[in-house]
C-alpha cells in the first residue's frame, strides 16, 4: 500500500495506492479492497462516503477491470459518487492481485461548502463533474467515434472544455491533465500533438495501460480544476 496526505492548491488531500490481497475471486479481493481503502481513510479523519473525490481502479484482465468497477459503481452513490476511471494494466500490479485501486480524497474546504455532484441525462456509470469548494474533477473521459489517437484525444478535450464551462472554468483553470495512453502509442507524441491544443501541460502527466472499458479506445484523460472564484 501507498498512503500520502499532502496539501494542494489550499486544500488537504490524501492519497492511496492499494493492491488486493491475492486469493478469491475477483469479486471478493474487489470487495477487501474497497473495504481496506474505509479503513484507511477512517485513520485519517476522512471517510470513504464523504471525502473521495477521484477512484482510478486497475484490473489484471478485462473480466477483472470489469468487476472492480461494478464493486465501485456499487460503493459509491448519490453524493458519494467522484470522478472515475478505469483500466487494464497488468504491469501496474506488484503482486498477483487481480485488481488495484488509486484512491484521492479531499478534507471538506473551509467555509462549509456543498459538495455538488452532476450527473449525466439519463444518469451514466460516471458522473459529468464533482465541484466542492474551488476544485473541480471531471471523470476519465475516452471516445469510441474514431479510430485514430488524434482524433480521439481531439474530440475528448472538446467535450472536457464543455464541460469545464459548465462549473466556470476554462483552460486556464486546469491544474492537473492525467492522460493513461495505449501501450501500442507514444507518449513524447502525444504530448507533442496535445501541446498544440490549448490544454496546459506544466502538470501532465502520462500513463502507459493496456486497455480500457472497451477495445478501440486509445487514451483516457482525467481532468482536475480550480475555480478561483467559487464561492462557499
Amino acid at each position: 500500500m501507498r498512503k500520502r496526505v499532502f496539501n494542494w492548491r489550499g486544500q488537504r488531500f490524501a492519497y492511496l495506492g492499494l493492491e488486493a490481497e491475492p486469493g478469491g475471486s475477483a469479486e471478493q479481493q474487489s470487495q477487501r479492497l474497497f473495504e481496506r481503502a474505509a479503513a484507511e481513510l477512517k485513520a485519517l479523519g476522512l471517510a470513504l462516503d464523504r471525502h473521495v473525490v477521484r477512484t482510478r481502479v486497475f484490473g489484471r484482465t478485462r473480466e477483472a477491470r470489469n468487476i472492480v468497477s461494478d464493486v465501485r459503481a456499487r460503493t459509491f452513490t448519490g453524493d458519494a459518487r467522484a470522478a472515475t476511471s478505469s483500466y487494464i494494466s497488468p504491469a501496474h500490479f506488484t503482486s498477483a492481485a487481480e485488481v488495484a485501486l488509486d484512491l484521492f480524497a479531499m478534507a471538506a474546504p473551509a467555509g462549509g461548502a456543498k459538495r455538488e455532484v452532476t450527473e449525466h441525462t439519463p444518469p451514466q456509470s460516471f458522473i459529468r463533474h464533482l465541484v466542492w469548494g474551488p476544485m473541480v474533477f471531471l471523470a476519465g473521459m475516452t471516445c469510441e467515434e474514431f479510430p485514430t489517437l488524434r482524433e480521439q484525444y481531439t474530440d475528448v478535450l472538446a467535450r472536457a472544455q464543455g464541460l469545464l464551462r459548465e462549473t466556470g472554468c476554462d483552460w486556464d483553470n486546469v491544474v492537473r491533465v492525467s492522460f493513461f495512453l495505449h501501450r501500442d502509442h507514444d507518449p513524447a507524441a502525444l504530448l507533442a500533438g496535445v501541446a498544440a491544443a490549448p490544454v496546459p501541460l506544466d502538470n501532465a502527466e502520462v500513463e502507459v495501460v493496456d486497455g480500457f472499458s472497451r477495445p478501440g479506445k486509445l487514451v483516457e484523460i482525467e481532468i482536475t480544476a480550480v475555480n478561483r472564484h467559487a464561492r462557499a
